[in-house]
Order: C-alpha cells, then sequence, then structure tokens
C-alpha cells in the first residue's frame, strides 16, 4: 500500500523527548478518569495515547486524511480503540452528537503550533473550541501562550530574505520578492548579535477570557547594543499547567525552528535608546512593523553582498503554507 506524503517533521515530533516529557507530564497531572478529551491536531495519535492511559476518551481531530489513517493504526496496534476514536477533519468542523463529540469535553489537549505560535491555525481552533465545544469548567492543555521576539543584528539572516548588490550588479528589484511574513529558520546556525532583551510580543489565555483571532499591540523596546537591526527572531512558550512548560528559544535542540521577520530596511541601535515595534495579527497572518526611535542614530544602511538563496516559507498575507515548523 502506498502511504501518500506526509511531512517529515512528524518524525522529528514525535520522537522529540524535550517536547513528549512536559506534554505527557501535564496530561498525567491534568486528565482524570472517565474525562472526555477533545485532541485537536493529534498526528500520530501520541497525546491521545497519554490520555487514554490516564483513564480518559479520547476524540481526537486530524486534518491529513493519511496521519488520520496511520493515527488509527498506531490505536489499533496499542489496543486503545475501545478508548480513542480519530475524526479526520478540523476541529471547527467537528458538531456535539453522536456522529462527533458526545458531549461537551473535561479537557483539550492542542499541539497546533508551528515556531512563532499561530502559523498553525492555533488561535481559530482554540477559540472555536471554547465556544461550542468545551464545558463550562473545562481544562486546557495548554492554558496559556506567549509569542516572544528578540530584535538581532545579523546580515545572515537578513540576506535569506533580502538582496541588495551582487558583484556590483544591483539586484535590488528581486526585493518585491521578499517573504513579508515570518519564516522558518534554525537562527543559530547564522551570526548573529542580540540588540535587544527578548520581550513578550503577544501573549494569550487560552483558558481565560475568549481567545481573539486578531488584534495588534505596540511596543517600546530598550536597546542594549550598538548595531543594525535586521531581523526580529521569534519563538513561543507554551503554560501546559501544573508547573510544565514547553518552548522553542535559540540555543535549544529541538524539531520545532524559530521564526524570522526580516525588516525591509535595517534599523541603526545604540545602547540607551529603544526601537517602537507594532505587531498585528489575524489568525494565521503575523506582521511587524519596527520603527527607529528618535533616540537612535542616522547612519548608513549598508548594502548586502550576496544574494539571498531563498524566499522562505510563507504566503505574501504573511500566512503558512501548509502546516511546518
Amino acid at each position: 500500500m502506498t502511504i501518500p506524503a506526509i511531512p517529515r517533521w512528524h518524525f522529528g515530533m514525535m520522537n522529540d523527548q524535550d517536547r513528549n516529557k512536559p506534554l505527557r507530564d501535564a496530561i498525567v497531572a491534568t486528565v482524570r478518569p472517565d474525562d472526555l478529551v477533545l485532541d485537536i491536531g493529534t498526528g500520530g495519535g501520541l497525546t491521545a495515547l497519554w490520555a487514554a492511559r490516564c483513564g480518559a476518551y479520547v476524540v481526537s481531530c486530524e486534518a491529513n486524511p493519511a496521519v488520520a489513517d496511520l493515527a488509527r493504526r498506531i490505536v489499533a496496534a496499542n489496543m486503545l480503540s475501545h478508548r480513542i476514536t480519530i475524526v479526520e477533519g478540523m476541529s471547527t468542523d467537528l458538531r456535539i452528537g453522536p456522529a462527533g463529540l458526545p458531549r461537551p469535553a473535561d479537557v483539550l489537549t492542542a499541539e497546533v503550533f508551528d515556531c512563532a505560535l499561530i502559523g498553525e491555525g492555533a488561535l481559530p481552533a482554540l477559540a472555536d473550541a471554547r465556544a461550542r465545544l468545551l464545558a463550562p469548567d473545562a481544562r486546557l492543555i495548554p492554558a496559556a501562550g506567549t509569542l516572544w521576539a528578540q530584535v538581532v543584528d545579523s546580515a545572515s539572516l537578513h540576506e535569506l530574505n533580502h538582496v541588495h548588490t551582487v558583484d556590483g550588479f544591483d539586484l535590488s528589484a528581486f526585493n518585491a520578492a521578499s517573504t513579508p511574513g515570518y519564516f522558518l529558520q534554525h537562527v543559530d546556525g547564522h551570526r548573529h548579535s542580540p540588540l535587544t532583551d527578548p520581550f513578550e510580543l503577544l501573549r494569550f489565555d487560552f483558558a481565560g477570557e475568549p481567545v481573539p483571532v486578531s488584534g495588534t499591540a505596540r511596543h517600546q523596546v530598550p536597546t542594549i547594543h550598538r548595531g543594525m537591526a535586521h531581523a526580529a527572531v521569534l519563538w513561543f512558550s507554551l503554560d501546559l499547567g501544573h508547573g510544565y512548560e514547553l518552548a522553542n528559544p535559540p540555543g535549544r535542540a529541538r524539531h520545532w525552528h524559530q521564526g524570522v521577520y526580516t525588516f525591509p530596511v535595517p534599523i541603526p541601535t545604540i545602547p540607551g535608546g529603544s526601537l517602537c515595534v507594532e505587531v498585528e495579527y489575524e489568525g494565521t497572518a503575523l506582521r511587524l512593523r519596527p520603527a527607529q526611535s528618535e533616540t537612535a542614530p542616522t547612519l548608513p544602511t549598508p548594502a548586502g553582498e550576496k544574494a539571498a538563496t531563498r524566499a522562505g516559507g510563507r504566503q505574501d498575507d504573511g500566512a503558512p503554507r501548509g502546516r511546518d515548523r
């Protein structure tokens, strides 16, 4: 039997023990016997298996038909088909009733987070589940999520998405094809210097107020070093409850990349200065608008000397092309 193409990152994700341990421990601490668990984005079914081992009944949603079929096989191979139902499709299409979720769920587990938190559709999925599919006192894993940012000086990262002169030729017209949103990169593979401390770009309380699927924020960020602000590096942290956390900052060898949002024109910074960073998000799309502070020096913007090799993996609206990490 031929299996349709499935993104290879599933293997790295399932084998990532730095991801698995806090998720498993949070599920064990949260799920009670005979709970009904709604599991969004089950992939190979690992989160559902953990919940079922705690004595829960699980309804798992998986949008990729080929992955859903493999998850059913895995559930059967582990003799848990009497406790786990794999539903092929989006959780936003799920209904409460005999053919869907038997009743509002006691627990929500969701692992639908890309490297910059929102790119796999976590916000609309969680907002919908909170509104329709969960009991009023449902427990959520994760309970909250934060998107972090750090502005860096890195010609290497900037050259992945912009080009100026190469061998004396002006190639800047090609910047019309630059990715306007963030793209995936393991930033530890690129020389970069922090110009700000990490700062909280966005924070979402999934278990509290209704989850907003769009919004804006504005930050005045102190700069700590002199340099050229080429990009913002993005990563998430997830509050899984009971003291457990999952995060993908630079410096940790996990299957997740970081997000990189390059600035079309690098901005000079000085110690003791500041940058104004505005962020706008809607669904899976994220836009940053950095602005030079009044205290920053006026310096010439250097031209890159190497052509960008790739334009990144986002659509023109800044939203992801498929699921990647």
